[in-house]
Order: structure tokens, then C-alpha cells, then sequence
């Protein structure tokens, strides 16, 4: 099974990276593949480490895809790393094994911390369809734009049916993020 986190990792400089981020999880182990190239497979090359944040809150995916990535932070107690200071929980976990790949490299990781730092209120079907409609940012360039389109379409039911205030405008800033990126392709 995939969980769609934020991972935070970060480069010799201590600077951090945020990155959308569908990772594999098997008891005490992550399995992290990112794309080559990409700021996320650069730190975790150059640190051995990272740290998984967990949330539901759409607005961190959102501002990840817009760029948009200052976000509160706090020292993680073991690694030399960040975690999202309003993520559900975080684990932190350290490479034991590369799988190389041309394409997407895949990095075995051991959890050594875990830590849970707010309740869980539930799920949104606004929320899950923004985290989608991030994934599908990420791959304009992979996909055909009527496909695209009519996937965005579809995810617009649960922003209008269940979305808050915060979800629309989410969705408007995603959406036209979209659009324009749509536009260089042309």
C-alpha cells in the first residue's frame, strides 16, 4: 500500500526540503523511490536519512506543488533532520539499502523514532481529492491533457460536495497552477 506523506530531508548545508511524497511501508521499514533527478533523492544521497510526515492537511501538498515551502518546523530528536511541527506524527528513518534504478532509485529505510504530536479529526473526501489532483500536477508532462482534464473534473465533485472554505481555494490555486504549466506545453 502507498501513504501519501511530506517528506523532509535536507542537504549537507542543513537547508530543508519538502516534498509530496507516496511511500511503501512494511512494519519498521519504509521504502522511499524518488524520480531522478529531484532535490528529495539528492539530500537523502547525501545524508543517508529522512523524515516522513504524516498529515491530512490538503494545504501542505498544495503549497509544496505551488512552491510555496516555509513551513513550521522542529529539530528531530535523532536524526539532523525536520519534521512538520503541525503533521500528525512523523517518523524518522535512516538508509540501510539502495535499490538502484535508472529511473527511480528505491532507499530501504529503518525507522529509529516515531513520535505523534496531534490527534487525528478524521478524513475529508476534499482533502483526498486535493492530495490526487497534487499527484496529477506532478505529472503533466506524463499525462495526455484531456485525460487530465477529465480527472480534474472529477475531482471537483468532492471539493464542491464536502470542501471547506479553505479546500476551494486550495482547489482554485491548484487548478490554475495547472493551467499554466498545461500553457508551456504548448
Amino acid at each position: 500500500m502507498i501513504f501519501e506523506t511530506i517528506i523532509s530531508t535536507t542537504d549537507k548545508k542543513g537547508k530543508v526540503n519538502f516534498a509530496p511524497f507516496g511511500i511503501k511501508k512494511k512494519s519498521n521499514l519504509i521504502y522511499i523511490s524518488p524520480y531522478i533527478p529531484s532535490k528529495t533523492l539528492e539530500n537523502i544521497e547525501a545524508t543517508n536519512c529522512a523524515v516522513i510526515n504524516y498529515t491530512n492537511n490538503a494545504l501542505f501538498f498544495v503549497n509544496c506543488i505551488l512552491g510555496k515551502k516555509e513551513f513550521k518546523k522542529k529539530k528531530c530528536k535523532y536524526l539532523s533532520g525536520f519534521f512538520l511541527e503541525d503533521s500528525i506524527s512523523h517518523d524518522e528513518v535512516v538508509v540501510k539499502e539502495i535499490q538502484k534504478n535508472k529511473i527511480r532509485p528505491t532507499f530501504k529505510c529503518e525507522i529509529i523514532n516515531s513520535k505523534n504530536h496531534n490527534r487525528f479529526e478524521g478524513l475529508n473526501r476534499a482533502q483526498f481529492a486535493l492530495i490526487e489532483a497534487c499527484i496529477l500536477a506532478t505529472r503533466i508532462n506524463m499525462i495526455d491533457n484531456k485525460i487530465l482534464k477529465k480527472e480534474l473534473d472529477y475531482l471537483s465533485k468532492p471539493i464542491d460536495k464536502t470542501g471547506g472554505r479553505i479546500e476551494k481555494e486550495l482547489w482554485l490555486k491548484l487548478n490554475k497552477h495547472i493551467e499554466n504549466e498545461i500553457n508551456k506545453k504548448k
